[in-house]
């Protein structure tokens, strides 16, 4: 499993750089209007990097603390919940 988590972390990791990246890029540069990811998927989107960034930080940490595979999947399901509920209610452009 934890091949899983480290995959889910790395994917969440550079999710959440590329959507950084893209959002500052769309606000700074003139005609880069089109690679705004908070533009393209809005709230929903933030929430599904945030909860695989969650998963698998979560995920990652317990597995490697020791505890059995029941309670790494329940904290790595709590990391992706934490996760979504950080990322935000609404749109930030709102």
């Amino acid at each position: 499993m934890r091949a899983v988590y480290g995959i889910a972390l790395a994917v969440g990791f550079v999710s959440l750089l590329t959507w950084i990246i893209a959002v500052f890029a769309a606000g700074s540069v003139d005609g880069w209007e089109s690679f705004d990811l908070e533009e393209r998927f809005g709230a929903s989107g933030r929430r599904v990097v945030a909860a695989v960034l969650g998963f698998g930080m979560a995920g990652l940490s317990a597995s490697y603390a020791g505890w059995n595979t029941a309670l790494a999947v329940a904290a790595a399901v709590a990391g992706a919940a934490v996760g979504v509920a950080l990322a935000g209610p609404t749109s930030v452009r709102d």
